[in-house]
């Protein structure tokens, strides 16, 4: 099955393959040959609004900023760059300058990676989901859709939504691979491997902004965390073989409100959370590599652009999941420790 027995009315795929370093990857380019496109507003009035927002839209992708994140960030924490000496000479650019009284020293360079490796998740995370609901219906302008997602609690709903509703892989491969079926060169295997990569990308996205969205709500108002250094042992202290979990490392301490039954008493709950930033930029980075996906298979579908797009092996999979025991990004365990408390409400007289 083609992507055009989904999306009637859209030009042919033309699919070719080659091997890069991270994996199979295609080109999907538009064949004019077999083009049924129905009317639409180009025939009526020259260029279409659509055809104009697709274009400038998809000019740029947001991966590209992430990226950019990503790399700066790793440079910060490369004690071979000269990036921290330079901070406490001074730097300058676009008619500004800044610079410190010292070098970061490596608690502040390690607080800074746990904030900003956050940051850069949750909002890989957003745009993500953002704009697999904008191109999942296979609409001509999906630009317009993306804008219209305004209520960020009905986004967390579609985001839960994920979880309890998964999308069907059919799905996933239009909006990320633009086809259902394997590309010639691509093995069955192969590419059912890369659907089980999707399904995990697609539901860990869900799972930061619908089940853990305390952390990014603390980062992103008021930047309401404090990064630290934690540590949380749990087992025998006399019987080293009886540890359970030894674990210590950067981690944020945030305070999130939680609901209450009493109008009288507000609970809250106190939460240090170990972080582990090269994982978040991990997953981070694949969110991107997805993002650029969704990018190429709507530019060759409305724009009749080439690109390129990622097949994933099982191996990318694996290593997503193969992280520091008790991460609390697996999915398997939760790295944090809880300190539940209630404030009365005093009224005003």
């Amino acid at each position: 099955m083609s992507v055009n027995d989904q999306y009637p009315g859209r030009r042919n795929l033309v699919v070719g393959c080659r091997i890069s370093d991270g994996g199979y990857r295609y080109a999907p380019s538009m064949s004019d040959q077999e083009s049924t496109a129905a009317p639409n507003d180009r025939e009526t009035s020259g260029i279409g609004l659509g055809d104009e927002l697709n274009r400038d839209f998809y000019a740029h992708s947001p991966s590209e900023y992430l990226r950019t994140r990503i790399t700066l960030l790793i440079a910060f924490g490369d004690a071979r760059t000269p990036i921290h000496q330079a901070v406490s000479e001074g730097v300058s650019a676009w008619d500004m300058s800044a610079n410190s009284d010292a070098a970061p020293d490596d608690d502040e360079t390690d607080g800074f990676a746990v904030v900003e490796s956050l940051s850069i998740m949750y909002l890989a995370a957003e745009a993500l989901l953002r704009l697999y609901f904008a191109h999942a219906d296979g609409g001509t302008c999906p630009p317009l859709q993306l804008s219209s997602l305004t209520s960020y609690a009905k986004f967390k709903q579609q985001a839960a939504a994920l979880l309890t509703d998964p999308p069907s892989i059919e799905s996933l491969r239009r909006v990320f691979r633009g086809m259902l079926d394997a590309p010639p060169d691509v093995p069955e295997e192969t590419w059912d491997e890369d659907a089980e990569v999707l399904q995990f990308l697609v539901h860990r996205a869900a799972e930061l902004m619908a089940r853990e969205s305390n952390v990014y709500n603390a980062t992103k108002h008021g930047l309401a965390v404090q990064p630290r250094k934690s540590a949380m042992r749990l087992g025998s202290e006399e019987d080293s073989s009886g540890v359970i979990i030894d674990h210590h490392g950067s981690s944020i301490r945030f305070l999130n409100k939680l609901p209450g039954s009493d109008p009288g008493v507000q609970q809250w709950r106190e939460t240090t959370q170990f972080v582990f930033p090269s994982i978040n930029l991990a997953v981070a980075s694949s969110f991107a590599d997805e993002i650029d996906a969704i990018h190429t298979v709507a530019k060759s579908r409305l724009l009749g652009e080439e690109g390129s797009i990622p097949i994933h092996r099982r191996a990318l999979l694996e290593h997503l999941r193969t992280v520091p025991f008790g991460s609390n990004y697996t999915g398997l365990l939760s790295m944090a420790i809880n300190r539940n408390f209630q404030v009365k409400i005093s009224r005003e007289r």
